[in-house]
């Protein structure tokens, strides 16, 4: 950390050749942002230096004049953008050093540790009503000009504010709603950097990126500031994972009131650059079955719904009746690497919901794998 000794790092600064002025009043930004925790990153430069990842390929990236990622399609219909392992470096060091320092808003239950869609669910255990919303391409929806204002937000100086929101977006990727090719993050002040004003294509987050989620979640955190009074006025409890929202109530909550709720909450994201996906919205009356984030809600505890369990059981069966190869090739998946890792996601998050059902099931899953050669 710079401030650990200002004097080393103006001994340093002067033999450099830079000005008194500039060095105090880089100490200056250093303190602002140590004192809140966070790493000081003062210029492309000294990122580089911090991550040991080359300047000019920062800058590069910075100057969307070139675009180091890996993309596929997961499932046949969601686009994943991998970093290369450079970049993805730079983002782990983000988020460890950065982004992991900054809290979400207590109703985000996604990308922060300690948090889960076990403990969302369970805020709205023993509600009768409850409207769940989805946000359309939510990832997409947030472009370089929010996550801008996040890193200055964070005291962050302008320019590094937009170089790090450079290089956490990816040009091209934004949901259909967004201009993908005019940026207002900053890039017309920095004429100076002739690469960067020379570029207007404007970057959204990607899928794929250790920072897309943290990022997501700040510049949502007024917005479920808004939602959680919103709520608050009408006895609600409000949950946000990513982009699935929930307001739920033991109270008697009328159609007219949750059509005037949806208008609300839609008019709200609007003005703040999302579109309510509005085939996904739910209404949840008593009496329907209450299911939030895929987990049953109407006891006393989540659960596991009934066709989970069955999803989890018949493909143990098959395994153990047929063998792994064999139960693969029938259910038409496309690897035994990718089955095995789909039910080991399954069965992790089984645990989390209920153990005492879900710890013999996995030794009846482990055994099955051992009898396949796994």
């Amino acid at each position: 950390m710079i401030t650990d000794s200002p004097h080393l790092y103006r001994r340093a600064g002067i033999a450099a050749g830079h000005s008194p002025d500039l060095i105090e009043r880089a100490i200056e930004h250093a303190s602002l942002v140590e004192s809140r925790g966070l790493e000081a990153v003062l210029s492309l430069k000294h990122l580089a230096h911090l991550t040991g990842v080359q300047r000019s390929y920062l800058r590069s990236i910075v100057a969307r004049q070139t675009d180091p990622y890996e993309e596929y399609t997961l499932q046949g219909r969601r686009v994943i953008s991998s970093p290369h392992p450079p970049l993805l470096a730079v983002h782990r060091w983000m988020l460890a050093n950065i982004l992991n320092q900054v809290p979400a808003h207590s109703a985000s239950y996604a990308y922060e540790r300690r948090k889960s869609i076990v403990k969302c669910a369970t805020r709205h255990v023993g509600a009768r009503w409850a409207v769940k919303l989805d946000l359309h391409n939510f990832f997409g929806s947030v472009d370089e000009t929010m996550v801008y204002r996040v890193f200055c937000g964070l005291g962050y100086q302008n320019l590094v504010s937009f170089e790090l929101a450079r290089l956490c977006t990816r040009p091209g990727i934004g949901a259909s709603h967004k201009d993908q090719y005019r940026s207002d993050s900053g890039s017309e002040k920095y004429r100076v950097i002739y690469s960067y004003s020379n570029s207007r294509r404007l970057g959204f987050l990607p899928q794929g990126s250790p920072t897309s989620g943290a990022l997501a979640n700040l510049v949502m955190r007024d917005v479920d500031i808004m939602l959680c009074d919103l709520a608050k006025q009408r006895r609600l409890t409000y949950t946000r994972y990513a982009d699935d929202m929930t307001f739920s109530s033991i109270d008697e909550f009328h159609r007219k009131n949750v059509a005037s709720l949806i208008r609300e909450v839609a008019h709200l994201m609007n003005s703040r650059g999302f579109v309510l996906h509005k085939q996904k919205t739910r209404i949840v009356t008593p009496g329907s079955r209450m299911i939030v984030l895929g987990l049953l809600v109407d006891g006393q505890r989540v659960r596991l719904p009934v066709d989970s369990r069955k999803r989890i059981l018949e493909n143990i069966r098959g395994v153990e009746k047929f063998g792994l190869a064999d139960h693969v090739k029938h259910r038409k998946y496309a690897s035994m690497i990718g089955f095995v890792e789909h039910m080991e996601g399954l069965l992790a998050f089984s645990y989390d919901v209920d153990r005492e059902w879900t710890k013999p099931i996995w030794e009846r899953w482990s055994k099955a794998l051992q009898r396949s050669g796994i």
